[in-house]
């Protein structure tokens, strides 16, 4: 009796000195390609000018809800089901926009390897919608981060292009590295974290109270998201901040001054009770 006890005792420590020294665990994190969603996203964006034009502070908050039924592997069609959104007025206080006409349009989203969005097509009206520094074009495009079609393990990372936050910024996507951070094997999630690496000096072109400004300047991105394989993202986080360096005044030179804007953005998937209410035929 006390040999078999103590075999089963050896083959119990056998297998799970196996299983410590097995393969770490991996994960295939590409997205979905054949279950319509829904997402919800909160947006608000804030800017500082300081200059000899005018010392001015607004600020943007936005929530919608899109609706994204994929229509090939490498092509969606995301459906506004409501937009809302308010800006400050020089009085510091929050007045809405109109925005309730673009309830249904729809737009277009192709990506391309690694993942990443290639085109968002849609109508001007939606996508150039006048929303101070906030840009539905960019919302869009952010329901879809970078992410390669493989297999992943922890701290393996790969690199992808963003639209540019903030609607008054120009210049080229923003280059993203993102890592696999995290990886819950009980719960089948993965925490994922991205870093920009564009260090080069970008442009902006905006308007204050005191007449128009552009110049160039730093951004910084920081991402953070929880992710389903085969499900795509439970939710994400973005941050990103732009910090001035030039200063030109509209038909004149250079002068001191500095733009500071930093905004935030969370993508939410919503179940089917968190939809409730959202269809924008619906009576």
């Amino acid at each position: 009796m006390r040999v078999r006890l103590g075999a089963t005792l050896l083959v119990l420590c056998t297998l799970l000195a196996a299983g410590c020294g097995g393969p770490p665990p991996s994960l295939d994190i590409s997205r979905a390609t054949d279950t319509p969603s829904v997402y919800r996203v909160s947006a608000e964006a804030e800017s500082r000018f300081s200059g000899p034009v005018s010392n001015l502070k607004s600020g943007t908050e936005f929530t919608g809800a899109f609706e994204v039924t994929p229509t090939s592997d490498s092509a969606v069609e995301v459906e506004v089901l409501y937009l809302a959104a308010s800006v400050r007025n020089a009085e510091r206080e929050y007045v809405a926009l109109d925005l309730g006409p673009l309830a249904g349009e729809k737009a277009e989203v192709t990506m391309e390897p690694p993942g990443e969005v290639s085109e968002v097509r849609g109508d001007s009206a939606l996508l150039d919608a006048p929303i101070p520094l906030i840009s539905i074009r960019e919302i869009i495009a952010s329901l879809f981060p970078p992410l390669p079609q493989e297999e992943l393990q922890k701290g393996d990372t790969w690199t992808g292009d963003i639209l540019v936050p903030f609607a008054n910024l120009g210049g080229p996507e923003q280059r993203m590295r993102f890592l696999l951070d995290e990886i819950d094997s009980s719960e089948r999630e993965a925490r994922i974290e991205g870093y920009e690496l564009s260090m080069k000096p970008r442009p902006f072109d905006t308007e204050t109270a005191g007449g128009g400004i552009s110049g160039e300047g730093d951004l910084d991105v920081v991402f953070d998201g929880r992710l389903r394989p085969k499900e795509g993202y439970e939710w994400t986080r973005r941050t990103a901040e732009f910090d001035s360096r030039f200063i030109r005044i509209s038909g004149s030179g250079y002068a001191n001054g500095s733009l500071h804007m930093e905004g935030k953005t969370t993508v939410e998937k919503l179940g089917p009770a968190e939809q409730f209410g959202l269809d924008p035929g619906a009576e």
